[in-house]
């Protein structure tokens, strides 16, 4: 008996420094796996959406987005109710700038009439907790602006601070932000003088055009400068899964700054 445990013991000690080598290669293999990784589904009509992010073998993020199913987006499924749904992004998430994501339905649309009163979707990826979010007051006046060099080109301030969200920059040369061409564009927000989102908003119409035409990129204007260092989209896609019956909005090709 005594030898059977003391060959047992020895046989353990031997393979010890391998187990060891083994467990840290599975460790190294888990951080570093490509993917997409999603956070918890949230009901949305009677569908569903829930927040994602690819990553590349090193971890890093390459896209960040939200995908809502088919039924989500059904118009007589959303309501006459304006609705608010917080979306959590998954740990692999981290990496990017932002913290969550606020996805809003407008079913008459918002101010300015004329222009943005169309039933829409506003995304929102804030880039501050959600209890900073919460606190923010609304009020009518100016927010207080970010200095030049971080606001994008061709970007201008509109009046008003939203409570719960923060105020709204938009790019004054895309035809989507004049009267009766709104379908989908880029927002930036801000609150005291910081920029805490990005916000692409589009319209349920828009939305009905993409098993047609499969997917449709464009450019996010950059400013000079970044407030904080990190990972930023350059583009933002939209996107139909004709397999999964899905609707996806991308932020994609990063670059860090």
């Amino acid at each position: 008996m005594i030898y059977r445990i003391t060959r047992k013991f020895i046989a353990l000690a031997l393979l010890a420094p391998f187990m060891f080598i083994i467990g840290c290669k599975d460790d190294d293999d888990d951080a570093n796996v490509a993917g997409t990784f999603y956070g918890p589904e949230v009901s949305v009509g009677q569908g569903n959406a829930k927040a994602w992010v690819t990553t590349d073998g090193a971890g890093t993020p390459t896209a960040v987005g939200v995908t809502l199913s088919e039924a989500a987006v059904n118009a007589s499924n959303l309501g006459n109710a304006m609705r608010m749904y917080m979306l959590h992004l998954p740990s692999q998430a981290n990496k990017t700038l932002y913290d969550h994501v606020m996805l809003d339905w407008n079913p008459q649309g918002h101010e300015p009439a004329g222009l943005y009163d169309q039933p829409h979707f506003d995304l929102h990826f804030y880039m501050v907790p959600e209890a900073t979010v919460s606190a923010i007051q609304g009020s009518m006046g100016m927010d207080v602006e970010p200095d030049a060099q971080y606001v994008p080109e061709n970007y201008i301030l509109t009046p008003g601070i939203v409570p719960g969200m923060g105020a709204h920059w938009i790019n004054v040369t895309d035809q989507n932000n004049s009267p009766g061409n709104f379908a989908k564009n880029f927002i930036y927000g801000s609150y005291n003088g910081k920029f805490i989102f990005h916000e692409p908003m589009f319209t349920l119409d828009y939305l009905s055009t993409l098993p047609a035409k499969g997917s449709e990129t464009m450019s996010i204007p950059q400013p000079a400068a970044y407030q904080q260092s990190g990972l930023y989209p350059q583009k933002y896609r939209f996107s139909y899964n004709s397999s999964s019956k899905e609707y996806s909005i991308i932020l994609e090709d990063f670059i860090q700054k």
